[in-house]
């Protein structure tokens, strides 16, 4: 019997996006933030973050072999400004800020539709735990999306790679969900969009259910070979968590 219900974050319960106007946006906040913290760069916005962002972007292909994540401070001194003279001290200290930008800067972000309607049938109707298993670098930017979507009520538990130090699938950072839920992998269900990260890594744990729902990422993150790897239910519409799992429960 299904007792608990682990979401991805972007792409699942957000619908995420990224494109040139995002891109231009996230090169002028990163500037903001550069000289608020008075960090001198030897470039305009533009030609800064046409340096820095292959740099993010190298980082990001590299965790998505390595499935380690690092810290802000890491990605962005040690990657994103790596060949750049600035002051490193001054940079780490502000990298949170930093990463919390580029989460919500270079993606477009909104709530999917249904999804808080659908969180509170199941915590309210079926009484469900529920928790976030989620990859991003920055430590604090889905605490406070949560929050700011009005849904933060509803989850038990928020995990992600920034502070486990493990990128989905690992089994870890599922492991460490299972672990603080406090339920046997059968008694969870998984629900995210892609198979490369939210179908593989449950399955491999064992989760009871599967539920996958597509979005903007998933034909840019599935692009290997994933036979063998198949959601129990492929949805459009993320309400039909809740309608499928009442129905699965008998209520």
């Amino acid at each position: 019997m299904i007792r608990a219900v682990m979401f991805d974050m972007g792409g699942t319960l957000e619908d995420v996006f990224s494109d040139g106007v995002s891109d231009n946006n996230t090169a002028e906040a990163l500037y903001k933030i550069l000289q608020s913290h008075d960090i001198q760069v030897p470039y305009d916005a533009k030609t800064l973050w046409a340096k820095v962002g292959p740099q993010i972007n190298a980082y990001k292909k590299q965790s998505e072999i390595t499935l380690r994540e690092l810290k802000p401070e890491e990605i962005w001194v040690d990657y994103g400004f790596r060949d750049i003279p600035v002051d490193k001290e001054k940079l780490a200290a502000c990298a949170e800020e930093i990463a919390h930008m580029w989460e919500t800067t270079y993606y477009h972000r909104s709530l999917r539709p249904h999804a808080a309607e659908m969180l509170k049938g199941l915590k309210e109707d079926l009484g469900l735990h529920i928790s976030v298993v989620s990859n991003t670098g920055s430590l604090f930017q889905v605490f406070s999306i949560l929050q700011e979507y009005g849904i933060r009520q509803y989850f038990d538990e928020i995990n992600l790679s920034s502070i486990t130090g493990y990128r989905k699938p690992h089994p870890h950072i599922f492991n460490i969900a299972l672990q603080q839920a406090g339920f046997s992998p059968e008694e969870c269900a998984f629900v995210g969009d892609t198979v490369s990260r939210d179908v593989v890594g449950p399955r491999k744990m064992g989760y009871g259910k599967v539920f996958q729902i597509t979005s903007f990422l998933t034909p840019l993150k599935d692009t290997g070979n994933y036979e063998g790897f198949a959601p129990d239910y492929k949805i459009s519409d993320i309400y039909d968590v809740y309608t499928i799992l009442k129905k699965d429960l008998g209520k």
